[in-house]
């Protein structure tokens, strides 16, 4: 126990005033009426009687009645809650957040964060109660309100930091309702973390009552580099049967000092293949790109690693890559072409790296068989196929899953053998004049087509103007996906087998209209050429804690799943087998770990194994942290307590401490009880003397 005002125990020498009053004290003398004394010898007497303390309950309850006061103004403290928790008779309640975001694999914060929460837990008294969260993303109890502190410190020493980001809200929410529904008299949350400052954006809402202390602990460091990779990119390049690819990598260094001679090694199918010295600025980025490789048949795993640093779940990227990802797009224009008619539709599509779209012109007399052969797509730019084995081969081709686009210009002919393809008839073309125009007026913006365009600023679709089109008659009206402010069909689409058909009733160029000198050119033609090719945009990793639907996986690979049939499961990286979810015709797999998953399908008819590639969210790679104080006093609407030591971040004044307990309110009160109770005492003593 400490005074906050020593020099007032000097007030105890007081106690001698009970003691004086108590010696000195002389009983009344009792009169006796006697009728003379003239016969009694006059005989001097001489007595001595020691004083002595007769009434020791009274002399007892004002000592101390006075020690208690005396000690009320010195305003004593307790250091230590535990003891204070004892004196007040009372328990004590603490939820000790521990962060174990992947950042806290920093150095060596999570072993002294480990450390610190044990010293929590050692100071506690036997009637206080413990409870361990373990929080990153999402907050978790690891040992409930447990005296038995020996499982509290299990929880810790069996913790280990997670490949979650850090997010203090799921914490704290977690820690006020433990503590809320404590009866115990000190409620208290400890928050250990680094107090990385992505994990709280300040509209959390949490909010703790009165009476329950936030008391934040930093493991951050002063001085924190970290370099990490935070995307790879590829190009594609058909070569022979394969693809070539070129990887790129992108490093960032979130430091305040430059890097230099960084190592970063590619790994393809577990074999380092190449390896690059590269320089990074302070706060910078930097991109390494390595030399081609082929893809082939199958999926090739591949990973970009960097030298060790401090904090190493963010040294490597993984990724896995399969070969088809380039859209092979045959333009066939007239015999007898407009100059520079397909020019705008092939700068478009040479613009195109998501996916690669390889394309190649030919007229419409060089279509046939082998001109069809590995195509995706094929846009008939202002002409039609022609009749006999090319216009069946053409048909043979969209039923097989290949795309055509027509597009209705000035020479186009189609004849009835070819037109059946087509999701209705055709008229001659219209012309609104040099003064008058149509705009788009309707478009299914649900449609995979148009569905890039339907976010706010993403491209106003109405400011073409066109002069020219044709007229077209659907066999289908629900096949019209786009009409002219006149109401005549400007795109409609046909499915003829595992195929479509698309038809666009003015042209590409800039003889009809002026869609080709306007920004959404060029993601409408990426958009229709995508739709027709039946794209399915490449997913080469994936992020810890999203949840895959293994069912669209396979689909994007070319095959069907049978989720309650085919049994999937899934190899984790750390070698266990776990079950996928299966839900109706989906099958959900919740990536929590890093590195590669490996797919298999036991109850199938052939079991072909895929490969996930899962990485830590890099947002946690960002050290930047936020100030405790200000956390705890959003949350308490006070600033929050702090714990000696080398972590702390702000030690309390003595001054906070005994305001924090004030003990001197409990002694007033039992004092002036004391006194009470003399008062009654020392008056039935007199009227008994009397």
């Amino acid at each position: 126990m400490t005074f906050l005002a020593p020099l007032l125990l000097l007030g105890l020498a007081a106690l001698g005033i009970p003691v004086l009053v108590h010696l000195i004290h002389r009983e009344r003398d009792q009169l006796i009426q006697f009728p003379s004394l003239m016969f009694l010898e006059r005989i001097p007497y001489r007595s001595m009687r020691r004083q002595k303390i007769r009434n020791w309950p009274l002399f007892l309850l004002r000592c101390v009645a006075l020690i208690l006061l005396i000690l009320a103004f010195a305003r004593p403290f307790f250091t230590s809650a535990t003891t204070v928790a004892g004196a007040l008779g009372g328990g004590r309640e603490i939820v000790l957040l521990l962060d174990r975001s992947y950042s806290m694999g920093y150095g060596d914060r999570w072993q002294r964060a480990q450390a610190f929460a044990r010293r929590e837990v050692n100071l506690l008294g036997a009637n206080d109660r413990a409870t361990l969260v373990l929080f990153g993303r999402s907050a978790e109890a690891s040992a409930r309100s447990a005296v038995d502190h020996a499982s509290v410190h299990t929880a810790i020493d069996r913790a280990e930091v997670g490949v979650g980001i850090t997010r203090f809200g799921p914490a704290l929410q977690l820690a006020k309702g433990i503590l809320e529904q404590s009866e115990l008299t000190e409620r208290e949350a400890i928050l250990i973390s680094d107090f990385q400052k992505n994990g709280w954006s300040g509209d959390e809402a949490v909010t703790f009552e009165e009476g329950i202390v936030l008391r934040p602990v930093s493991v951050d460091e002063s001085d924190t580099s970290n370099i990490t990779v935070t995307s790879v990119a590829f190009e594609r390049e058909p070569f022979s049967a394969a693809e070539q690819v070129t990887a790129l990598a992108r490093l960032v260094n979130r430091s305040s000092l430059s890097a230099t001679n960084v190592s970063v090694a590619l790994e393809l199918d577990g074999r380092e293949v190449a390896k690059r010295l590269v320089d990074i600025e302070a706060s910078a980025t930097a991109t390494v790109a390595f030399d081609p490789f082929i893809v082939g048949e199958g999926q090739l795993r591949g990973t970009v690693r960097i030298g060790d640093d401090a904090l190493q779940q963010d040294n490597a990227f993984h990724f896995t890559l399969l070969s088809g990802q380039l859209v092979s797009v045959l333009i066939v224009k007239p015999d007898v072409a407009n100059p520079d008619s397909s020019l705008y539709l092939e700068r478009a599509l040479a613009i195109g790296n998501t996916p690669t779209f390889i394309t190649e012109a030919i007229t419409v007399r060089d279509l046939d068989v082998n001109a069809l052969e590995g195509r995706s797509v094929v846009i008939l730019n202002d002409t039609a196929p022609p009749v006999g084995s090319a216009g069946d081969a053409l048909v043979d081709f969209v039923s097989a899953g290949g795309g055509v686009l027509a597009v209705l210009g000035e020479q186009v002919r189609w004849t009835s053998e070819v037109s059946d393809i087509l999701p209705g008839s055709f008229g001659a073309p219209t012309d609104r004049g040099s003064n008058r125009s149509n705009v788009l007026g309707y478009v299914d913006y649900s449609h995979q087509v148009f569905d890039v365009f339907n976010a706010p600023r993403s491209g106003d679709l109405s400011s073409a103007h066109f002069f020219r089109h044709r007229p077209f008659t659907v066999t289908n009206p629900e096949s019209i996906l786009a009409r002219f402010d006149d109401g005549s069909v400007a795109l409609a689409e046909r499915r003829l087998g595992q195929g479509r058909v698309l038809v666009w009733t003015s042209t590409l160029d800039s003889y009809w209209n002026d869609l080709a000198l306007k920004p959404v050119y060029l993601p409408f033609v990426h958009q229709v050429v995508k739709h027709l090719a039946s794209y399915v945009e490449p997913t080469e990793w994936y992020t810890t804690a999203q949840v895959l639907n293994v069912a669209s996986l396979y689909a994007a690979s070319g095959r069907r799943l049978e989720p309650k049939h085919d049994d999937p499961v899934a190899v984790t990286p750390t070698g266990e087998r776990q079950p996928i979810t299966v839900n109706d015709s989906s099958a959900l797999l919740e990536l929590a770990h890093q590195g590669f998953y490996e797919l298999h399908t036991p109850g199938g008819d052939i079991d072909i194994p895929l490969a996930v590639a899962v990485n830590t969210d890099r947002s946690e790679s960002d050290l930047t942290t936020l100030d405790p104080q200000e956390l705890a006093g959003a949350v308490t609407g006070r600033a929050g307590a702090a714990t000696p030591g080398h972590l702390v971040l702000h030690e309390q004044s003595p001054k906070e401490i005994e305001g924090q307990q004030a003990l001197w309110r409990y002694l007033l009160v039992v004092a002036l009880l004391l006194l009470t109770a003399e008062t009654v005492l020392s008056n039935k003593l007199s009227q008994r003397a009397q």
